[in-house]
């Protein structure tokens, strides 16, 4: 299984985002989207899933498991501000890191933060940073946990990038992996990307996977007139999807030209 630093290089900072408009949420449903990723990442990788227990006004930490399940995990969620009487729900805020063990000393594997449940526009987001060591996997792997993430938190737009890339490209879909929903964004094609559709959007595969690559995508993008992450409609008209995977996965490898190899 090929590692984040293999596909992307040392330090690159790569990253998935998921991000949506105005849906409100209960606790307990974004607890139960949370549970359903630790999950899938802790069968991914092995390891589990910890937060910090130290007090927040000191720099020390200690760290316990977070048991994946959608009880416990309410119990963690942070509520956000006191809204109105009678106001939708209150956004619900969360940050915990997969790591190897407790020690304060030790590195994480992956750190996931967000917000989500709430009807304001640009206040739903997920966000997982990920280490060197983890294993993304040749693209039509990395596609496949992808769009399990996808099927989880039904966004209108994620994408798996990295902070290399973010510092070449402006505000397009351009990434490794991305997915964008039909009911949110009008897209053009770009021949330097695979374009499959997937549930009530399209899933899109970056034929070069080098930072090369995604910034000429990003070009081909701007230049085709596509939309930035802010251009859709405040509330979120809720994407579907359905079980399984693309069969043209089973295919892809063949389609991508990857200087770091992808066989």
């Amino acid at each position: 299984m090929k590692s984040a630093k293999e596909m992307f290089g040392s330090g690159s900072g790569p990253f998935i985002n998921l991000n949506w408009a105005g849906r409100v949420e209960k606790p307990e449903a974004v607890a139960a989207r949370l549970a359903g990723t630790m999950s899938l990442l802790s069968a991914w990788t092995g390891l589990q899933w910890y937060h910090d227990t130290g007090d927040r006004n000191s720099t020390a930490v200690s760290y316990e498991v977070i048991p994946a399940e959608q009880q416990s995990l309410t119990g963690l969620i942070d509520p956000g501000p006191a809204r109105e009487r009678d106001a939708a729900p209150r956004s619900s805020s969360y940050f915990m890191s997969m790591r190897s063990s407790p020690d304060p000393n030790g590195t994480y594997m992956v750190l996931l933060s967000g917000s989500a449940g709430s009807d304001q526009e640009l206040s739903n987001q997920v966000t997982l940073q990920l280490a060197d060591d983890f294993p993304v996997g040749v693209p039509p792997e990395a596609a496949r946990w992808f769009l399990d993430l996808i099927r989880l938190w039904e966004p209108d737009r994620a994408r798996l990038s990295s902070q290399s890339v973010e510092q070449e490209i402006w505000l397009t879909r351009a990434a490794y992996l991305s997915w964008t929903s039909a009911k949110a964004y009008l897209e053009p094609l770009s021949d330097k990307e695979v374009r499959i559709p997937f549930g009530d959007g399209g899933l899109g595969i970056a034929r070069t996977w080098t930072v090369e690559g995604i910034a000429a995508l990003d070009r081909d993008l701007r230049q085709a007139g596509a939309p930035k992450a802010s251009n859709r409609p405040p509330t979120q008209d809720q994407p579907q999807f359905p079980s399984g995977y693309p069969k043209e996965l089973d295919s892809l490898a063949r389609e991508l030209n990857c200087s770091r190899g992808i066989q």
